[in-house]
């Protein structure tokens, strides 16, 4: 019986920890799209929260982001922006243009505005160290 019980607690231990290294491995996962444009509407990967809405006549605004792109920090999803938006014409990247920013309904400054790849579906914005961020996953249009 004894023998019995540890053999079943060693699979039981092989199996979840073949299930956390398989787990660890995968990270989070985005359909892999091909974009010809940012313009539509992109929502934070979890943990992050907010809104990044590209518009075509030139204008952007981003809503209750957990992530303040005018001083590459987090903020408490109470981060707003708007300004404008332009394309690479070397490749596809896209530079926001922050006109007005508030956190927590306090105005900020700083342009947040370094090139960010949009082509895959994903926008992803980090402080200079890369250990704080969010990233937005294009959702498509309703039908």
């Amino acid at each position: 019986m004894r023998l019995v019980s540890r053999c079943l607690r060693a699979v039981g231990a092989l199996s979840v920890g073949a299930l956390l290294v398989g787990l660890v491995g995968c990270g989070p996962s985005y359909p892999v799209l091909d974009l010809d444009s940012p313009v539509g509407t992109w929502r934070a990967a979890p943990p992050g929260t907010g809104t990044l809405d590209i518009f075509s006549d030139g204008t952007f605004t981003i809503t209750g982001s957990s992530f303040n792109l005018s001083t590459a920090r987090d903020a408490h999803s109470e981060y707003d922006a708007e300004g404008t938006w332009q394309v690479s014409s070397s490749s596809p990247k896209v530079y926001l243009f922050i006109v007005r920013a508030t956190d927590q309904g306090r105005a900020q400054s700083g342009n947040g505005g370094r090139p960010r790849e949009y082509k895959q579906g994903t926008i992803t914005f980090h402080d200079g160290e890369e250990t704080t961020g969010v990233t937005f996953v294009y959702s498509p249009p309703s039908s």
